[in-house]
């Protein structure tokens, strides 16, 4: 066997494991990139700019049950001061939350044998499997701590990850802009 059909024969049996592997240390990378260039002192978020906002976004909705400050790297950044577009503003960190959130999916869905024993989880598990893509919008269209545990119940559900990320994007950048648009108003009302 020739050394691309082998590459390719490994692929296919390695798929399963490649496509939960993959997203994980995607993720993991940028966490811990983040989070160095944060705790150096290096990442500011007044001087990064737009990818600061996207790091930013990312590392919040990335560590499941960890908030970050995504809401006041937002805010600070569409003040008049740093001079960037809010409605920019509101589609990236949509973008990188959404993205992020893939880390509490990829946990219901990897742990979907543990959550299956749980008898409260089998009736929200019903109700979600139900009313998730709606659930789903609406928990990401608010501030909302807990959406974590609806990213780990759509993974659990097998609910389609691009549907998943399309919603979560959707409202989590109207969410984003909306909080942009406030901030910059705000601070342009209060400064004049």
């Amino acid at each position: 066997m020739d050394e691309s059909n082998y590459r390719q024969h490994w692929l296919v049996q390695h798929q399963k494991s490649l496509t939960r592997f993959t997203p994980l240390a995607i993720c993991a990378a940028f966490i811990i990139s983040g989070v160095v260039l944060w705790t150096s002192g290096t990442f500011n978020i007044e001087s990064a700019g737009y990818p600061g906002i996207w790091i930013l976004a990312f590392i919040g909705a990335a560590l499941v049950f960890v908030p970050v400050g995504a809401l006041a790297a937002v805010c600070v950044a569409a003040t008049p001061a740093a001079d960037l577009n809010p409605l920019l503003i509101g589609v990236i960190a949509g973008s990188a939350e959404a993205i992020g959130e893939l880390t509490g999916y990829l946990a219901g869905m990897s742990g979907k044998a543990v959550f299956d024993r749980n008898r409260f989880y089998l009736r929200f598990k019903n109700l979600f499997s139900r009313y998730a893509g709606l659930m789903l919008f609406f928990g990401s269209i608010v501030p909302n701590p807990l959406f974590d545990i609806m990213g780990i119940a759509a993974g659990s559900i097998l609910y389609p990850v691009r549907r998943f990320v399309l919603i979560v994007f959707i409202a989590k950048s109207i969410k984003f802009t909306w909080i942009a648009l406030g901030c910059y108003w705000g601070v342009t009302w209060a400064w004049y």
